[in-house]
């Protein structure tokens, strides 16, 4: 494996839980704007939440934002933290982790003591009324296993030909390595 600087490791984690956790698109909804995008970058303290939660605001975005330790990126995310307007208000949840069904089907975002979860369809954030119905550690580690295969299987080229994936969303004191507005794939 070549040397990869902690932003082009972090980009490649965050491709890939785009990728994971994109559920099928309807296709009522082909034709809509889309309103989720990914960030990355070292976990939020409360000010950083705030930061994001006022971006995810201004931008009238859902944000995912996936949290990395520094100098243990190669490892994955960390953590898992959801932006968005719900019902007029914003809202945060900040402690979720990523977590995959037996089945192989798309990961789920589920946030720890609530009964409910997230994923998004290429275009806008999904919320489930409910969580996965069994323990999460079992589904927590395919997660942690499905994303650091699919993130370390990407090449150099695939790489490059997903940069028009990096929008330029910017929060005043916010540290981004990565951002990815994922596209839906049709068919």
């Amino acid at each position: 494996m070549t040397h990869q600087s902690a932003d082009e490791i972090v980009h490649r984690f965050t491709l890939a839980a785009a990728d994971l956790l994109r559920h099928p698109l309807d296709p009522g909804f082909v034709d809509d704007v889309a309103s989720a995008v990914f960030l990355a970058g070292p976990p939020l303290d409360g000010t950083a939440a705030d930061d994001v939660s006022q971006a995810a605001e201004t931008a009238g975005l859902d944000l995912i934002h996936l949290a990395f330790e520094p100098g243990r990126e190669r490892f994955g995310p960390t953590g898992v933290g959801v932006f968005g307007m719900r019902r007029g208000a914003m809202f945060r949840w900040t402690d979720c982790v990523l977590w995959a069904p037996r089945n192989g089907g798309p990961l789920l975002i589920v946030p720890l003591g609530l009964n409910a979860c997230f994923a998004h369809d290429g275009k806008a954030m999904l919320s489930f009324p409910s969580g996965p119905k069994v323990a999460l550690g079992a589904g927590i580690k395919r997660a942690r296993g499905r994303l650091r295969r699919s993130a370390w299987s990407m090449t150099a080229d695939q790489l490059r030909g997903r940069a028009a994936e990096r929008p330029s969303l910017r929060a005043p004191g916010l540290s981004i390595q990565s951002e990815v507005m994922p596209l839906a794939r049709h068919g």
